[in-house]
């Protein structure tokens, strides 16, 4: 029996994939190829690196990232599991045994897609994207700022999911717009209870300990690129009761901001001069503010009226 082919728009490509993508929309099989194609391979087909690129970090359980003699890009967690990307960067090779395919989507519509995305010259930014009140809007910050809570509960309140984790930008028409990506978001059970309500259940995400809440259905079929028109970084709680929202940050301040938050986060030692080009040329066109609020689940309906504005 052959295998299935689930085929998806997610990030502005067609994507056909042995197995579905988290928040991707499923598109028809037309005449024409698709964009990217996922395979998979047992472990037997592992490559080794030619040339590491990053250090793994333990503490943190991210993936080595290197490069083989052919010059493909390999992104490996334990030797578990291997995302190869040719460098043609039309495809991801997934390599793996059979009982870990479970952890791979998810890292597939984050990590894998995010480099390949790069490798394809488009700007990558560690958030989530979303449309309030006719704005689209990007929420970034470090690990565990609240990103995805802080937006799920804005979904529940109006806002269109855009993505999450992952933020893929495009240049056009002077400005830049917000490829729809994958409307997973990773929530912790406390947030789960109380933004969606205790009898909701949810897959749980493997490795990160997180609950998958799969928002594409509130997202409007058919929603196109998105021009950006704010970034706001999620700041500590501060000193007020209420939402603060900073001024505009000076260029080169921004431009510190968003290179912390250039995805995948912890791959710096990947930033290129051409992805830093475009760094400064989003701070230049985009307003980006530090916005800060008390971590509470009361404060959430005056930060969607702030945000709205």
């Amino acid at each position: 029996m052959g295998v299935i082919a689930h085929r998806c728009r997610l990030y502005g490509l067609t994507i056909e994939s042995p197995f579905p993508l988290p928040g991707g929309v499923a598109v028809p099989h037309p005449g024409r190829a698709p964009d990217v194609t996922i395979h998979w391979e047992r472990e037997s087909g592992w490559r080794e690196f030619a040339v590491a690129m990053t250090i793994p970090d333990a503490r943190e359980g991210r993936p080595l990232v290197g490069e083989t003699p052919e010059g493909a890009l390999c992104v490996e967690w334990e030797r578990e599991v291997q995302f190869v990307i040719p460098p043609d960067n039309d495809r991801i090779i997934v390599v793996c045994r059979p009982s870990k395919l479970a952890f791979v989507p998810a890292a597939l519509v984050g990590v894998g897609i995010g480099l390949l995305l790069h490798r394809r010259g488009l700007l990558c930014l560690h958030g989530a994207a979303l449309r309030i009140n006719g704005r689209t809007i990007a929420l970034l910050g470090e690990s565990g700022a609240g990103k995805s809570t802080t937006s799920a509960a804005l979904i529940i309140r109006g806002a269109i999911p855009l993505s999450d984790d992952l933020v893929v930008l495009r240049p056009q028409d002077g400005g830049f717009v917000v490829e729809p990506g994958s409307a997973g978001f990773r929530l912790d059970e406390t947030a789960t209870e109380k933004i969606l309500g205790a009898d909701t259940t949810l897959a749980r995400l493997p490795w990160v300990d997180k609950l998958l809440w799969d928002a594409t259905p509130t997202r409007p079929q058919g929603t196109q690129p998105q021009m950006l028109d704010a970034i706001y970084l999620l700041g500590d709680a501060g000193d007020g009761e209420g939402v603060q929202i900073g001024p505009p940050l000076p260029p080169l301040m921004a431009l510190r901001e968003l290179m912390e938050a250039w995805y995948p986060p912890g791959f710096k030692p990947l930033l290129t001069q051409a992805r830093l080009d475009d760094l400064r040329a989003v701070v230049e066109r985009v307003p980006a503010r530090i916005v800060r609020f008390p971590r509470q689940w009361d404060i959430l309906p005056g930060l969607y009226e702030a945000l709205a504005q």
